[in-house]
């Protein structure tokens, strides 16, 4: 029996603060077999309050990123389901903002994200896929676009987004051709003041991401000045 097969008549919390979006992710969720359980109102003001709200109603989740522009929450759905993560609970994220956010409000909580789905990629087929990939993640099975690896970044540019420091950075280990940018908050605090351009880091990385949307940072370390012959100029 699949993961899919055993989720089949489960139910599957559906949290958006848009309504009409939130019944048309239902009727995908349902097509997929399983019973959505629609959160679209209220006013949660602390992640684990709606994790709590979840758990108590549902085996799944589908998420929509920006749950603050109507008042449903104060946060991101990215930290929900991150939050859902911790707790074993597969949950699936998405958005129709994904190149607006995927650098910054999602970055920050990438790690525990296994599937981001844009809203156009959101479907019957999809979002079965996606519950079947959480949950074999969750079990420890672990693929290779998500494994992380200790690799050099190195600093290019130091900017601000939403009143946040960000930094954009090349991982030669990943594609030394294509910046990425991430928050400065996932890097320790004790490092925060050494960020500047040419500034090297040694970081986990899942280098095996296809796209840098997939990507996410953690385990900063402050690397050794560059030396002509490592082989990481």
């Amino acid at each position: 029996m699949t993961v899919t097969e055993a989720y089949n008549n489960k139910t599957i919390a559906i949290v958006d603060d848009d309504k009409e979006l939130a019944e048309v992710t239902a009727w995908d969720v349902e097509e997929a077999g399983y019973k959505p359980f629609l959160l679209f109102e209220g006013k949660f003001q602390d992640v684990n309050e709606l994790v709590s709200r979840i758990v108590n109603n549902a085996q799944g989740a589908v998420c929509d990123h920006r749950l603050i522009n109507s008042g449903l929450a104060n946060f991101y759905g990215a930290e929900l389901v991150a939050a859902l993560y911790d707790r074993k609970i597969p949950s699936l994220l998405i958005t129709q903002y994904t190149d607006m956010d995927a650098s910054f409000s999602i970055r920050k909580w990438r790690r525990k994200i296994p599937v981001l789905l844009n809203r156009d990629q959101a479907d019957a087929s999809s979002i079965a896929k996606g519950i079947e990939d959480c949950t074999s993640e969750l079990r420890g099975n672990i693929p290779s676009t998500r494994k992380s690896y200790r690799t050099i970044v190195r600093i290019t540019d130091i900017d601000e987004e939403s009143h946040e420091r960000v930094v954009d950075a090349f991982v030669p280990g990943w594609n030394p051709q294509k910046a990425v940018r991430f928050p400065a908050s996932l890097v320790p605090e004790h490092l925060r003041e050494k960020l500047k351009p040419n500034v090297r880091l040694f970081a986990h990385v899942n280098i095996g991401a296809e796209k840098s949307d997939d990507l996410y940072f953690e385990k900063f370390e402050l690397a050794p000045e560059p030396d002509e012959d490592d082989g990481l100029t």
